[in-house]
């Protein structure tokens, strides 16, 4: 039920139940805050949106409490400010004074909350938190001299990843955010996914930079260096530059890298189109030995770590096949390097990627041959801008270059890896056709478009009918596997789980942005390419069945499986 109450002496109009927050917030009235976070529950722990009620004494939270009938609120009154920019003030006051060389400076909220509060001078003297940053991890960087205790990572680490990595410790003023028994995050229960980084509003929790070392080989000539850049990072820059799908986005990418000084640039989605053809092979072998439970994909490092921590009875009915960033390594320390009469060492890959999760997989034991990793460096999204502006390239005005051979070209499906229910979709392409002797008129697969729905499908292939389905987060995919298990149901056969909510278009290595419509353009914009992509799918890629060839090789026969297979292991971990 609507009714209307009064703020700033205007007329607004809210819904019962509802919070005061969510009710000002939608009718244009900006109320700051740093511990809210849409669809979680309130916790009220910075104070920062207090609001006046007529009739209270004290300020309200207005993030933890409901609307009532004939409120009448003041959302900027003297009072209000006064208690904000105290609030503040106070934040600041044990705050590290290195805004000019921290990586969040110009996209931190705490700065940005002390200038909207107008502070011009700390007026409070606070002891700095003494703790030092934690670089233990491959992946992730936690500085505890800047975090601001708003919960935000904790929660989401909690109750959207479902690994509690980092926790509150202590209590009043002596409550900090730390990993288990004071250790470094590498030892501790974190899966690598990023997603703290992405809610965290100042420079507390950063990902580990590549960045110095592939700077350091680029001003070098002992090696050739040689990136590769995924589909979903297209999109990404794209989505974040503001270009169009009908511009070569991948091409002034290529452009913008040539610029910076490395010898050859490649497409990440060569080696997509090689792991949606593994991992279909993998699933018809999968159907044919163990039908009762799904085959589930492996592409996700953050999954796959949470696999082998909290769910090892789940590793066998992991894919065994390499995510397309090993498998894309792989080929370029074996088949790109001896064709071109190189020894590995004398190529330096770095990966282009939307998730700091790829730091990690890329430094996994299983990816290092002989003392040489696949994959050298993994830059993030944010990393990639960092490096253009370094080198003062604005990707804009830059015209498309080509791609070098012999790894350009991709297939519509590789840019369907890059959102949630993509690569669920490109796997059912490959079975159908398999099923039907190659054969894909009247392949359909249906997929609600109300974001809440229903996350699986059945498509009929043959005389046969299979289930797919796909989630997104932690969260989601355990509760998602824990409920098939529970009802006993053996009608799905295939399983896609991205860590990240949304996939890869909401990854950890992402531009850090609290607008929910920049994932959503980003599918938007990988959905757009698989339009106009000429190579409709991964088996239809000239170039990958020319490497097939090449190799006397099938997808899923023993010869491809020393190259593009792997293992996965139980991890001990501090929980």
């Amino acid at each position: 039920m609507d009714f209307k109450i009064e703020v700033n002496n205007n007329p607004v109009s809210v819904h019962e139940g509802e919070t005061l927050l969510v009710a000002l917030r939608r009718n244009g009235f900006k109320v700051p805050t740093l511990c809210h976070m849409n669809r979680f529950s309130p916790t009220g722990a910075c104070r920062l949106c207090v609001v006046e009620v007529e009739g209270k004494r004290d300020l309200i939270t207005s993030c933890s409490y409901p609307v009532e009938k004939n409120m009448k609120v003041k959302t900027n009154s003297p009072r209000v400010i006064k208690a904000r920019k105290a609030l503040v003030e106070l934040l600041l006051s044990n705050h590290p004074d290195d805004c000019l060389y921290c990586q969040r400076n110009g996209n931190c909220e705490l700065q940005w909350l002390a200038e909207e509060m107008n502070v011009k001078e700390r007026k409070f003297f606070g002891e700095k938190n003494a703790d030092y940053p934690d670089h233990s991890s491959t992946s992730v960087f936690r500085d505890p001299g800047k975090c601001v205790l708003c919960s935000r990572c904790v929660r989401m680490c909690e109750e959207v990843q479902k690994v509690t990595a980092i926790d509150f410790i202590s209590r009043a003023n002596q409550t900090k955010v730390n990993s288990a028994f004071h250790k470094g995050l590498n030892v501790s229960s974190c899966i690598n996914c990023g997603q703290c980084i992405m809610v965290c509003p100042t420079g507390a929790l950063l990902d580990i930079s590549h960045l110095e070392k592939i700077q350091a080989e680029l001003e070098s000539d002992n090696k050739e260096v040689l990136f590769f850049l995924s589909p979903s990072t297209v999109a990404s820059v794209a989505e974040q530059v503001g270009l169009k799908s009908q511009q070569d986005v991948t091409g002034m990418i290529n452009t913008a890298l040539k610029k910076c000084g490395v010898n050859k640039v490649f497409n990440l989605g060569f080696a997509c189109d090689i792991n949606i053809l593994e991992e279909t092979a993998l699933l018809n072998e999968h159907m044919a030995t163990n039908p009762s439970m799904p085959m589930i994909s492996s592409c996700c490092p953050a999954w796959v770590q949470y696999l082998e921590e909290f769910r090892t009875e789940w590793l066998p009915f992991l894919a065994r096949s390499k995510s397309p960033q090993q498998i894309f390594g792989n080929l370029l320390k074996t088949h790109y390097t001896n064709s071109q009469k190189l020894n590995p060492d004398q190529v330096f890959s770095v990966a282009v990627m939307p998730c700091v999760g790829k730091k990690f997989e890329a430094s996994r034991e299983e990816m290092t041959h002989q003392g040489i990793s696949e994959v050298d460096a993994v830059l993030t999204v944010r990393e990639l801008f960092r490096l253009l502006r370094t080198f003062g390239i604005d990707l804009r005005s830059l015209k498309a270059g080509q791609l070098d051979t012999p790894f350009e070209r991709s297939s519509a499906s590789a840019w369907k890896m890059g959102y949630s229910g993509g690569k669920a979709e490109a796997i059912a392409l490959e079975l159908y056709k398999m099923k039907n002797n190659g054969n894909q008129d009247g392949f359909k697969f249906s997929v609600s478009k109300n974001l809440a729905g229903k996350k699986e499908t059945k498509l009929k292939a043959g005389n046969e009918e299979f289930g797919f389905a796909w989630t997104s987060g932690i969260e989601e995919a355990d509760t998602y596997l824990q409920q098939l298990l529970e009802e006993n149901r053996t009608d799905i056969q295939y399983l896609e789980v991205m860590g990240c909510p949304g996939g890869c278009a909401g990854g950890g290595g992402q531009p850090i942005s609290r607008n929910p419509e920049k994932p959503k353009n980003r599918k938007k914009f990988c959905q757009e390419m698989v339009k106009i992509s000429p190579i409709k799918s991964a088996g239809e890629n000239p170039f990958v069945l020319d490497l097939y060839k090449n190799k006397d090789a099938s997808p899923g026969s023993e010869k491809i499986k020393d190259w593009f297979h792997t293992h996965f292991r139980k991890r001990e971990v501090m929980k």
